[in-house]
C-alpha cells in the first residue's frame, strides 16, 4: 500500500491558523476558525462548552486547548463523548486562575522530604527556563546589568510565576549558581514578598547548587558568589553540589579533607546557614549508586523517567542493571529525599510530545499529567521539578497535581504504561527490551573511547518506539558538541567532559569490539547507534515533514506558546547570549514580538469561537 500523501505538520498548520503569522491579529475569525468545531454532531457543543468559560482562561492556556483539542480531533479517533470529556477537561486545565481568584482553596500536596523533615510540594519551581539571561553574573561589564534585571519584564514574569506558585503551594524554589541570572532574581522576589508581609521566610523552602571544585579556595570562591545572594534570606534550606556526574566530581565531593569543598559546606551546615547537604547529578549509574551509598547526603536531585534516565540510561546501575532508577531505590531505603530532574524536558519534551507517545497514553492523560504521575506513584519520588518560563505553564502541571489524589488515577496510569510496554516490544522485539541495554560500559569507561553508546541506543530506542525524533534530536546535539582531541589521552579527553552533558556522539573510526564484548548482540548495537547518527546528528539538517511523517516521527502538538525571557536552550548560541546582556535584550535574544503574537492570535481565537458558535446556530 503506498503511503499517505505528504503534507505539512500538524504544529506548523496550527501554528499557521492560530499563532498570527501577520503578527497584528488581524485574520478572518470565521476563515480561521479552529475545525473541531465543524465536527458534526459534536463540534456545537465544544464550542459551546469553550465560549461560555472564554472569560475564565487566558490567552497562552486558549492557545494551548485549541492545539490539543485540534490534533485529537484530526488524529485521536474518539467518539463523540470522549471529545466532549477531553473538551471539559481542557477548559477545568486552562481556567485554574479563575477558580483560585473565586476562592478555590486547592494546594498542590506536600509529601515529608526524606530525613530532611521538610514538608515538600510534590511539584517543584525551578528556575533553569524563568531567568532574564544565560550570562552568568560574575562577568564584569559582560554580565547584564543587575538593577535593569531587576527592573525589567523578566522579573516582573517571574514574580508573578512566584506568587502564584506560593499561593498554590508550590513552596519549593530551586535554582542555581549556573543558571545565570536565576538566583539573584528568585532572591531579590523572595526577600521583596518578606518585606513586603506577604509571606515568612520559614513560609519557603529555597534551594541552591554549586558546582564542586578540586580545592577549598576554588570552590569557596564561587561559593560566595551565591552566598552574596543568598544570605538576604538568612539561609540556605537545601544546598546541592551541583554536576556531579564523572568520576572525578565525585572524588572532588566524598573527599573529607578540611581543605575540601565538602568540608567547606559542613562548617556552613554547622552554623546554620545550610540545613541540608545533597547533589545534583547528570551521571552514570554507577557515579549515582556511589554518591548514594556513601550516605553521606539527606537528598539528591536524579534523573529517573518513564522514558529514560538521561545520562544513565544504559550505563551499569551495580545492581545487574542498568539506569538510575536502582539508585532512586537505595536512596528511598536510606531516607533520602528523592528530586526528579525535568520530567517533561530531558525525561521526553513532553510539552512537545510525539504523536506516539500523545495517542498512547490520551485522551485521559496528558504526556506531563503520565509522566508526573509515574514518578511520583510508581517512582516513588518526593517531588518532580518543572522549568517554568510563564504562568500558564502551570496548566497541565496543576493538572496531574489534581489528579495525585484522585481514585481513577492508578487506573489511567496502568492503562498508559501498558500501551507504551507493548509499542516498545512490538517496535523493538522483546528481546531487546529485556537485554538491549544491559552490559554496556559507560562512556567514562576506556574501551567506550567517551562514545556514549547507551545514551545513543537509548535515543534510537525513543525514536523506534514511541517516535520521539525532536527530543531525541535535540538531545544528540549534546554529543555532537563534544570537544574530543585524539591527540590527548582518554582520562585528559574525559577530564574536558563538561559533567551536564558526558560522552560523544557515535564515531565510524572507533572499535567497539571491546567495549561489546559482553553485550548478548554487538553487531546490532553498531547498527542502531551508526542509524542513530545518521538521522540525530546536527551535522546534517533536520528531517523533512515526509520523512517524519514516513517514520512515524510525527511531532503531535506544541505547548510552547512563546519561548523563555533566556532564550531556547536547544537554539542558543554563546554570541545570542552575550548580545542579550550587553544591549539589555534589544539584540541577540528577545520574545517580545513572540509575546505580542500570541496576544494577537489569542483575539483571533476568541473571535473566531463567537463566530463559529452563531455560524452552527444559523445551521440549525
Amino acid at each position: 500500500m503506498d503511503p499517505p500523501a505528504a503534507r505539512p505538520s500538524l504544529t506548523k498548520r496550527l501554528s499557521s491558523a492560530f499563532l498570527g503569522d501577520t503578527g497584528n491579529g488581524s485574520a478572518d475569525g470565521k476563515n480561521n476558525s479552529p475545525a473541531f468545531v465543524k465536527c458534526e454532531n459534536v463540534g456545537s457543543e465544544m464550542a459551546s462548552i469553550i465560549q461560555s468559560n472564554l472569560d475564565k482562561i487566558p490567552d497562552e492556556s486558549l492557545i494551548k486547548l485549541t492545539r490539543q483539542l485540534e490534533f485529537w480531533k484530526e488524529h485521536g479517533d474518539l467518539s463523540n463523548e470522549q471529545m466532549i470529556d477531553l473538551t471539559k477537561r481542557l477548559v477545568h486545565t486552562g481556567s485554574w486562575r479563575s477558580r483560585l481568584a473565586d476562592g478555590d482553596s486547592f494546594h498542590v500536596p506536600h509529601v515529608r522530604f526524606g530525613r530532611t523533615e521538610l514538608q515538600m510540594p510534590i511539584v517543584t519551581t525551578g528556575g533553569m527556563r524563568i531567568q532574564h539571561t544565560w550570562m552568568p553574573d560574575s562577568m564584569g561589564f559582560l554580565s547584564a546589568n543587575p538593577k535593569k534585571v531587576l527592573a525589567s519584564d523578566s522579573q516582573k514574569n517571574l514574580k508573578e510565576v512566584l506568587q502564584h506558585c506560593i499561593e498554590l503551594g508550590l513552596n519549593h524554589i530551586e535554582t542555581a549558581r549556573m543558571y545565570g541570572t536565576s538566583e539573584l532574581q528568585f532572591v531579590d522576589a523572595l526577600a521583596s514578598l518578606i518585606e513586603e508581609g506577604k509571606i515568612k521566610r520559614e513560609d519557603f523552602i529555597f534551594q541552591t547548587k554549586v558546582m564542586p571544585a578540586k580545592t577549598r579556595e576554588e570552590f569557596e570562591k564561587t561559593f560566595n558568589l551565591s552566598w552574596n545572594h543568598v544570605s538576604k534570606l538568612g539561609y540556605i534550606d537545601l544546598f546541592a553540589f551541583h554536576a556531579v556526574s564523572k568520576d572525578s566530581d565525585v572524588d572532588m565531593v566524598l573527599n573529607e579533607d578540611k581543605d575540601g569543598c565538602y568540608a567547606f559546606i559542613k562548617e556552613y551546615q554547622e552554623a546554620g546557614k545550610i540545613k541540608n547537604i545533597g547533589f545534583s547529578t547528570h551521571g552514570t549509574g554507577e557515579t549515582i549508586m556511589r554518591m548514594v551509598e556513601s550516605n553521606k547526603f539527606d537528598y539528591m536531585n536524579v534523573h529517573a523517567h518513564y522514558f529514560g534516565d538521561y545520562h544513565g540510561e544504559g550505563t551499569p546501575n551495580t545492581q545487574g542493571g542498568h539506569g538510575n532508577k536502582a539508585a532512586v531505590k537505595k536512596a528511598l531505603e536510606l531516607d533520602m529525599g528523592v528530586f526528579l530532574i525535568s520530567p517533561y524536558d530531558k525525561g521526553g519534551k513532553l510539552f512537545r510530545p510525539s504523536k506516539t507517545v500523545a495517542k498512547a497514553v490520551g485522551p485521559e492523560l496528558s504526556p506531563i499529567s503520565f509522566a508526573s504521575l509515574y514518578a511520583w506513584k510508581k517512582m516513588g519520588c518526593h517531588t518532580v521539578s518543572v522549568g517554568f518560563s510563564k504562568v500558564s505553564d502551570l496548566d497541565e502541571v496543576l493538572e496531574a497535581a489534581y489528579l495525585y489524589k484522585e481514585e481513577k488515577t492508578m487506573d489511567l496510569l496502568d492503562k498508559a504504561v501498558a500501551n507504551l510496554e507493548k509499542l516498545a516490544v512490538d517496535k523493538l522485539g522483546q528481546d531487546w527490551v529485556d537485554k538491549g541495554m544491559i552490559n554496556i560500559p559507560s562512556c567514562l569507561k576506556e574501551s567506550t573511547d567517551g562514545v556514549a553508546i547507551g545514551h545513543i541506543l537509548w535515543l534510537h530506542d525513543l525514536c523506534t518506539a514511541y517516535g520521539m525524533y525532536e527530543f531525541a534530536r535535540d538531545r544528540y546535539k549534546n554529543l555532537d558538541s563534544s570537544q574530543w582531541n585524539s591527540k590527548k589521552t582518554f582520562e585528559e579527553n574525559v577530564s574536558k567532559m563538561p559533567s551536564g552533558n558526558i560522552g560523544r556522539a557515535y564515531q565510524p573510526n572507533v572499535d567497539l569490539t571491546e567495549a561489546l564484548k559482553d553485550h548478548y548482540d554487538p553487531e546490532l548495537v553498531k547498527k542502531k547507534i551508526a542509524e542513530a547518527h545518521q538521522y540525530l546528528t546536527s551535522k546534517k539538517g533536520e528531517m523533512s515533514d515526509e520523512e517524519r511523517q514516513a517514520k512515524g516521527f510525527e511531532e503531535a502538538y506544541n505547548l510552547t506558546v512563546w519561548v523563555d525571557f533566556c532564550g531556547d536552550m536547544n537554539t542558543m548560541t554563546a554570541t545570542k547570549v552575550m548580545l542579550q546582556s550587553l544591549t539589555g535584550g534589544y539584540f541577540g535574544i528577545n520574545n517580545t514580538s513572540e509575546r505580542r503574537s500570541s496576544q494577537a492570535a489569542a483575539a483571533t481565537l476568541r473571535q473566531s469561537f463567537e463566530k463559529a458558535l452563531e455560524g452552527l446556530g444559523d445551521d440549525k
